[in-house]
């Protein structure tokens, strides 16, 4: 991305602004999701009796969400988008997807999440 800054005809001090907002945008991401070391960051996924999502942050504030429609289930990758009910709105828009590999839980408890994301929900 910082390379098409380089060919823009915008001048220097733009560029380098935009570079770091690129940088520090990318620090984020990785802090948040990569590394999980942010407060807000999510830790833990459960599945509770109501049949929804109980989602769990680094600092243990524990949210109830519903799985979305367009949730992605394959055997290498599972990207669980979920709507959050009683939270407030920045953390809604912010916080909606998590992607979930093989490498990061227990393989029957991984192959249990995609069953139910599959079949177990009700439409």
């Amino acid at each position: 991305m910082c390379c098409i800054l380089i060919l823009l005809a915008l001048a220097w001090q733009i560029k380098l602004l935009l570079m770091i907002f690129l940088f520090l945008l990318a620090f984020y991401s990785v802090c948040m999701r990569g590394l999980l070391l942010l407060p807000w960051s999510w830790v833990a996924l459960n599945v509770n009796v109501k049949n929804e999502l109980q989602l769990t942050c680094r600092d243990g504030v524990k949210f109830a969400g519903t799985v979305c429609a367009d949730s992605v289930v394959t055997p290498y990758l599972t990207v669980v988008h979920f709507q959050l009910h009683h939270a407030s709105f920045i953390r809604r828009l912010l916080t909606s997807r998590i992607a979930i590999l093989p490498g990061m839980v227990d393989a029957e408890n991984y192959r249990q999440l995609r069953v139910w994301l599959r079949w177990g929900q009700p439409h």
